[in-house]
């Protein structure tokens, strides 16, 4: 080989080098910041230069690239207390979508950091909250109003002097989760008891009521029907009683002698109508007179 056509080839090498060294891609997901000796690339307006995605040209050994991710971010932030309107304390763990909206003022404030930008982001989401939490009691905080709650957190992040001021913009804001802290946690359940406490002294007054009128009810009943079953037990003994003595008179009118012998009969029954009675009369007395004779005569 010649050296003509040897310094033709090193040549070609050369200018191949400084054409690739030139020449960088930004990708859909990116934007790219040329930084000259370090400082941002700006144009003849004095606006830093952002290049939109594709095939870019840069100056080699002067300028160098600084590539931003456009995509939406995502900070989980570690739980924080925050007080409530009522002095009392709650452990909030949230997690905040953002994404970079001005590439350029993005990187003057952050230097492209990204783990800075999130420091700077969880402050002001963390002063949101506290503001937030600080206006609602512990009911509201944790019972509802969730949306409007993160809605107003995420406005106050996004004012002007805030999260734009790095370039910034916050998506969306979510709480994973709220928990009572130990002390809160014991208040409460301390105040579960004392409402099942009350709730089931209640039931038990309510039952205990029901019962003395379930009671009442069911004696007034019995009394009824004893007072019903004597009254009817007293008029079939009545009318028991009637026709005996219908039936007696009857006797007595027909044969007065076998009248008096039916009486005496029911004497002796009801004298001796238990086992070890025992009656002293007269051998004579008239009390035995059918036993001596069925006519009732004396014997002589």
């Amino acid at each position: 080989m010649s050296n003509r056509n040897f310094f033709a080839v090193i040549i070609s090498l050369i200018v191949l080098l400084a054409v690739a060294k030139s020449l960088y891609i930004v990708e859909e997901t990116e934007r790219a910041l040329v930084l000259r000796f370090g400082k941002v690339l700006r144009d003849v307006d004095n606006n830093p230069v952002v290049n939109e995605p594709g095939l870019h040209l840069k100056i080699p050994a002067m300028d160098s690239v600084v590539l931003l991710d456009t995509r939406v971010q995502i900070m989980d932030g570690s739980p924080d207390v925050f007080t409530t309107q009522n002095k009392e304390f709650l452990e909030v763990d949230t997690y905040v979508q953002w994404k970079v909206v001005d590439f350029a003022k993005f990187y003057i404030r952050t230097s492209g950091n990204f783990k800075s930008a999130e420091d700077f982001l969880e402050n002001y989401v963390d002063n949101g909250l506290r503001n937030q939490f600080g206006n609602r009691t512990l009911e509201e905080a944790v019972s509802g109003e969730r949306e409007e709650l993160m809605g107003q957190i995420k406005s106050f992040v996004n004012e002007a002097d805030k999260a734009p001021e790095y370039g910034m913009e916050v998506v969306d804001i979510r709480v994973k989760k709220v928990n009572y802290t130990p002390r809160v946690l014991a208040n409460v359940y301390e105040q579960i008891k004392s409402e099942r406490e009350a709730q089931a002294v209640k039931i038990r007054s309510e039952g205990q009521q029901e019962a003395n009128i379930t009671r009442a009810k069911t004696d007034a009943e019995v009394l009824r029907t004893l007072a019903e079953a004597d009254e009817y037990a007293r008029t079939i003994k009545g009318d028991a009683d009637a026709q005996a003595a219908k039936i007696y008179a009857d006797t007595y009118n027909k044969n007065p002698e076998f009248y008096s012998f039916l009486r005496s009969l029911d004497a002796y029954k009801a004298s001796f109508s238990k086992e070890g009675d025992i009656i002293v009369v007269k051998p004579d007395s008239d009390f035995f007179k059918y036993f001596k004779d069925a006519d009732g005569k004396p014997t002589k």
